[in-house]
């Protein structure tokens, strides 16, 4: 039971949400991780082909790009449109999906494709190839291909899972960032099976978590409830401490709701069983009973006992489904939140790293110079590693003042989107109980009419009884 206006809610958050990435949507070269090189390659290939020419040339290149520039400003934003058509084998051993792709993006070799094909490792291979190339990035967290828990374990909710397919290609597709990956539209055009080549940034090398807890940034030790602000830390570190500390909370929380949930959805699946088998005695009982009163009886008292059962059960699949699916989906995106805060700090601590190296390489190019009987080898040596160390220190340096830019947007969205998901599901789970509710009210309102109508006629048959025993007594008195 997942109504119609659940399968596609980002139209009701684009319209209530200004969405944070809307002016970095509008020219490529604004987004954080854009080349300015490959925007403004053209331009200026023009420009200085024109230097050789003569002023006439000049004036006319200019203007040549003044009305490109105009022409792009009026051009509309790039759009990357993602649509789930539905599952296509479930007897597989992972499910096949299959969706249509609208773009209006020059790196696509077409503007519309149809009928494309993958499956859910697929799709998590490309989960993975986002999260490793894009560690500054949060990438929303890929839902599960199967709806199948040890609590419902016979049942399915497939367009659950083709809605929750559809809300992480919306996400991708609507961030700035992840939008222009080339695996990305590979994903998208490759003819046959996607597996995407390895990253050729730079990785990052998670550490360990220490074993001890501490009050620096991202001590991830011991939980405390109250979150510990480090001493020194700029205000934007303080809130991601505190946002990292309350997921947390949140994330533990999350689990135990949704293992609990789940133990209620077992419960009440063992009881939609239990209603059966009383509704199905009941009936056998009124089929050998002689009474035909009370035979009819106790098939009505049967039948809304068989009509309860069913209702439980669907109860039960909903409970253990859809709240069991987005109440996990919701605790590893919180995992995933803090795996991307993590990874800000080692960015950081990279970049002081790459600092420091730098530091050195000067002193000793320095002492180099310095020298008497400096050998030439050496000096140039020197002068290539030192240009290697700064060209690596601006690099982590501009790569540490991009990822605060990219995940404070990026956290106001997972925000938002976190709040939608389970206002969703609060609202999809109370729908589903209302009506589940209605139903059983409205057997149980049935079943006092029919013991009315049998009072009623009950009390008839008494009274032509008592009419037709009037002219005995007469006759006797």
């Amino acid at each position: 039971m997942f109504s119609d206006e659940e399968i596609d809610p980002h139209r009701e958050v684009a319209a209530s949400f200004s969405n944070p990435f809307a002016s970095d949507e509008r020219e490529g070269e604004n987004e954080p991780w854009a080349s300015r090189s490959d925007v403004n390659s053209d331009n200026d290939a023009d420009v200085s082909n024109g230097k050789t020419g003569h002023y006439s040339q000049e004036q006319q290149i200019d203007s040549e790009s003044a009305a490109q520039n105009r022409s792009q400003s009026q051009a509309p934003p790039p759009t990357l449109t993602f649509t789930v058509g539905h599952l296509v084998d479930r007897t597989k051993r992972f499910p096949v999906f299959t969706f249509n792709v609208i773009t209006n993006m020059p790196r696509f070799k077409a503007r519309k494709y149809t009928g494309v094909e993958r499956s859910q490792v697929e799709f998590e291979r490309l989960e993975t190839h986002l999260q490793a190339t894009y560690p500054e990035c949060l990438v929303p967290t890929l839902g599960p291909g199967t709806t199948v828990s040890k609590y419902v374990p016979e049942y399915q909710n497939d367009r659950l899972v083709v809605h929750l397919l559809q809300q992480w290609l919306d996400r991708v597709s609507r961030h700035p960032i992840l939008r222009q990956d080339y695996e990305l539209r590979q994903f998208v055009e490759a003819p046959f099976a996607f597996n995407p080549a390895l990253s050729s940034s730079p990785a990052l090398t998670m550490a360990p978590a220490p074993a001890s807890s501490g009050s620096g940034f991202f001590s991830w030790g011991k939980s405390r409830q109250q979150p510990r602000i480090t001493s020194g830390s700029t205000p934007f570190e303080q809130m991601l401490e505190t946002t990292s500390a309350n997921l947390g909370i949140f994330q533990r929380n999350a689990e135990e709701v949704r293992r609990w949930h789940g133990r209620l959805a077992r419960t009440r699946a063992r009881l939609a069983v239990d209603l059966r088998d009383v509704g199905t005695k009941l009936v056998s009982v009124g089929v050998i009973e002689h009474n035909a009163q009370l035979a009819r009886a106790f098939k009505r008292l049967g039948k809304s006992f068989l009509h309860s059962g069913p209702c439980a059960q669907t109860q039960a699949n909903s409970e253990g489904s859809r709240t069991w699916a987005v109440l996990g989906l919701e605790a590893a995106a919180c995992a995933d939140v803090q795996r991307t805060l993590q990874c800000r700090q080692l960015i950081f601590t990279e970049h002081q790293v790459a600092e420091r190296q730098l530091e050195r390489k000067k002193q000793a190019t320095a002492v180099l110079r310095s020298s008497s009987s400096i050998n030439p080898e050496h000096a140039q040596d020197a002068v290539a590693e030192l240009a290697a160390a700064k060209a690596d220190a601006d690099s982590r340096r501009q790569r540490a003042e991009r990822v605060d830019r990219v995940l404070s947007a990026d956290l106001r969205v997972f925000e938002h989107g976190r709040e939608n998901d389970i206002r969703s599901m609060f609202a999809a789970l109370a729908r589903d109980h209302l009506h589940i509710e209605r139903q059983v009210l409205s057997e149980q309102r049935a079943a006092l009419e029919f013991v009315r109508q049998g009072k009623a006629r009950g009390a008839e048959s008494r009274t032509q009884q008592e009419l037709q025993h009037e002219p005995a007594q007469a006759a006797i008195l």
